[in-house]
């Protein structure tokens, strides 16, 4: 986040806190309900889908040198001799054989499968016993999906800077040029995609969720946030919320639309990205990105690790976010916001706004 931006919202944080751990946020707005068939109907994940081809991030740039091959889930990040950066989708055009596995090094990708070889560009370079095809290999080059870097990270999707507006300052502030990928974590999750975003968008859950692991750090319910767009800038009251650094003083964070938050830690940075696989399971991303200076410090990052990502994002974060969906198998008809959670309402805004740019809403079935 900008410093002005974090400055700003910090002060807004102490002028509304004083002394005292007293509730901020928006608690005058009105409390609304949100239909729980949103969060379990295929028809609306199905409306949803879409909003997934937006731009996101994948990784750093850092993390994909000249000659390297990065498998990411589905998709496979290459960048050739010339610093040229490619995204395919990780499967042979033959029998649909993944390529890559794991991340190395490689002058051509070459099919584990029958040995089908493809270039660094994704051209179909050779098949063995090429004649029994009869010419239907020809121009079976891998599928070819959009990418872009900015900010010093890996888009995928393309060029996010049209969809950025304002909050591309915010991204160019992270200095992502000097951050490296200490870890990264991607499970499984049975619960609809939005449960995950909104995990991240109020701080009311922070004394009774994490109680045991992060609540020590900071106030309870003590947070301010900003519309961007569609996207969302906050702070999170820290217990040290007098020091003159913003991020001693509070968590920034930014939610970028639809489905990605930026954690700004005090010497580290959580990039969270929610990918629907239909309406009741999510791919759960999380990059930790660290600076390239002090990457050697494998201790200090590894403790940082099992915390926020172990303790935290994995063991509870994501774990009442499934809980939620077995709750709306009970039967639950719809869900109630507080004040203290308006972001959430306007992430629900922004769904909306995007949903009428398109065609209708199918009914729930």
């Amino acid at each position: 986040m900008q410093r002005s931006h974090a400055l700003r919202l910090v002060d807004q944080l102490r002028a509304a806190s004083g002394p005292a751990c007293t509730v901020t946020g928006d608690a005058a707005s009105p409390s609304f309900e949100i239909p729980a068939e949103r969060y379990r109907a295929a028809a609306w994940f199905e409306r949803e889908r879409p909003l997934f081809e937006l731009p996101r991030i994948a990784t750093v740039s850092s993390a994909i040198a000249r000659g390297a091959c990065l498998p990411l889930g589905t998709v496979l990040f290459v960048r050739d001799g010339d610093g040229v950066l490619r995204a395919f989708a990780n499967s042979c055009r033959h029998r649909g054989t993944r390529l890559v596995a794991e991340p190395c090094a490689a002058k051509a990708l070459v099919c584990p499968y029958h040995g089908w070889t493809y270039s660094l560009a994704g051209e179909l370079m050779h098949v063995p016993h090429a004649e029994v095809f009869g010419g239907a290999e020809q121009g079976r080059n891998l599928r070819a999906l959009p990418v872009a870097e900015h900010a010093g990270f890996v888009w995928l999707g393309g060029d996010p800077r049209p969809h950025l507006g304002e909050l591309a300052g915010d991204l160019a502030a992270l200095d992502a040029e000097d951050l490296v990928v200490y870890r990264a974590s991607r499970t499984a999750r049975r619960c609809n995609w939005k449960f995950l975003v909104e995990a991240f968008l109020d701080g009311y859950h922070l004394r009774t969720l994490h109680r045991d692991s992060i609540y020590r750090f900071f106030r309870d319910a003590a947070s301010v946030a900003e519309r961007v767009g569609p996207h969302i800038r906050a702070v999170t009251a820290r217990r040290a919320l007098d020091q003159p650094d913003p991020r001693l003083a509070a968590t920034p964070s930014l939610f970028v639309f639809p489905a990605t938050t930026i954690v700004e830690h005090p010497d580290f940075i959580s990039v969270l990205t929610a990918h629907g696989r239909d309406a009741e399971h999510t791919d759960f991303e999380h990059l930790m990105l660290v600076p390239a200076s002090r990457a050697g410090e494998t201790e200090h990052w590894q403790k940082s690790w099992d915390l926020i990502d172990g303790a935290v994002f994995q063991a509870e974060d994501a774990w009442v976010c499934e809980e939620m969906q077995h709750g709306l198998d009970a039967g639950t008809e719809t869900l109630l916001f507080g004040g203290l959670e308006h972001a959430v309402a306007w992430f629900h805004d922004a769904l909306g706004s995007w949903r009428q740019s398109s065609a209708p809403m199918p009914k729930p079935q």
